[in-house]
C-alpha cells in the first residue's frame, strides 16, 4: 500500500498565491462599484452683521444597498459639520465655531413618499431624486456668532459630509460598518474668507 503523499509546503503556497492572485481583480472590481462617490463642493459663506453662514453641496448616487435599507424601513442619517479656524503660524490652527446639520432620510411605504426631516422641519416627496437633492443641499447655516469673529482677519471655513452609522440601530452598525456601500462621506475644499461684515441696520433699541 502506497502511504499519502504529504503536500509540499512550497507548492501549497504558490498556489494559495495563484489563486488570490487570480480573484483579486474580481473582488477589487465588486469593491470599486459598491464604493461611493461623494463630490464635494466648495463651502459658499455669507457675513451677516449677526454672524458667519455656510451653505453646503454634496452630490452622489445612492448606493443599492442603502435604497434597499432604506425602502425595508432603515432610515439613513446625513451628517454635515462646518467650522470655522484660524490659522497660527506659531501653533496649531484655532476652532473659532463650529456647527452642524443631521438630516434624516426616510421611505413611508403606505403612502409612497420619502420624508426628509432636518430638527423639526419636515417635508415629503414623491420621488427618491427629489429627497436626495434636499439631503445634498445645506443652505445657510449658521457657524459663528459675530462676537467671535474680528474685523480684518483671515479665517477659513472647512467641513465635512457623511452618512452618520451610529445612528442606525445597534445590530445594523455592526453588520455594515466595513461595507464600502455605507462608508459615504467626503470632506469640502476649504474656503478662505476676511471677515468684514455689512453693518446692522438695526436701529438703536
Amino acid at each position: 500500500m502506497t502511504p499519502p503523499q504529504v503536500p509540499d509546503p512550497a507548492r501549497r503556497r504558490g498556489l494559495i498565491t495563484l489563486g488570490l492572485a487570480a480573484t483579486a481583480p474580481l473582488w477589487l472590481a465588486c469593491a470599486t462599484v459598491r464604493a461611493a462617490t461623494v463630490d464635494a463642493q466648495p463651502l459658499s459663506v455669507e457675513q451677516d452683521s449677526d454672524g458667519l453662514y455656510a451653505s453646503a453641496t454634496v452630490v452622489f448616487a445612492l448606493p443599492r444597498a442603502l435604497e434597499d435599507a432604506l425602502h425595508r424601513g432603515i432610515p439613513l442619517y446625513f451628517l454635515t459639520q462646518v467650522s470655522v479656524v484660524r490659522g497660527r503660524w506659531w501653533w496649531f490652527d484655532e476652532k473659532v465655531a463650529s456647527a452642524q446639520m443631521l438630516t434624516r432620510l426616510l421611505y413611508q411605504p403606505l403612502l409612497e413618499t420619502y420624508r426628509v426631516s432636518t430638527g423639526a422641519l419636515q417635508k415629503n416627496y414623491g420621488t427618491l431624486e427629489e429627497a436626495l437633492n434636499h439631503v445634498q443641499h445645506v443652505l445657510h447655516l449658521k457657524v459663528a456668532e459675530a462676537k467671535d469673529l474680528h474685523v480684518g482677519l483671515a479665517y477659513q471655513v472647512q467641513g465635512s459630509f457623511e452618512l452618520d452609522l451610529s445612528q442606525l440601530p445597534r445590530p445594523f452598525q455592526i453588520n455594515v460598518g466595513s461595507q464600502a456601500d455605507w462608508q459615504l462621506q467626503a470632506d469640502f475644499p476649504p474656503t478662505r474668507f476676511v471677515w468684514n461684515p455689512p453693518q446692522s441696520t438695526a436701529s438703536p433699541g
